[in-house]
């Protein structure tokens, strides 16, 4: 898969994960023991702009190496926090917040391999 098609990928399941967290707004945060949706607000903000980089990115006629460390970095981070969050947290998480949380971990975790490995065949 190129570079182009990695970031684009990323960047559409990002915006449906900011999208999905919208539309859930009203219920989503108590599954994660929240006393209000602020946290969550600010994901969807976080994931929002974070898509409209990936989709800057990947619509340059060549993505730069620097800019897939960037998003590999980036992504190395979610994935770090979503593994915090879910020891940490584990006991105020529903059953369904903890999946949702491990599975969007997993799937972020994926990109950034992929990220990588495209950063390393851009040398």
């Amino acid at each position: 898969m190129t570079a182009h098609r990695i970031l684009q990928l990323n960047a559409v399941t990002t915006a449906i994960c900011a999208a999905a967290m919208l539309i859930a707004r009203p219920f989503l945060y108590p599954l994660f023991g929240l006393a209000s949706p602020m946290w969550l607000d600010v994901a969807t903000v976080v994931f929002a702009v974070y898509a409209a980089a990936l989709v800057f990115a990947a619509r340059q006629r060549t993505v730069p190496r620097a800019a897939l460390l960037t998003f590999t970095i980036g992504d190395g981070l979610c994935f770090a926090i979503g593994v915090v969050v879910l020891l940490v947290f584990w006991e105020s998480l529903t059953p369904i917040a903890r999946v949702l949380l491990a599975v969007s971990t997993l799937v972020v975790d994926g990109f950034a391999m992929a990220q990588y490995r495209a950063a390393r065949i851009a040398r």
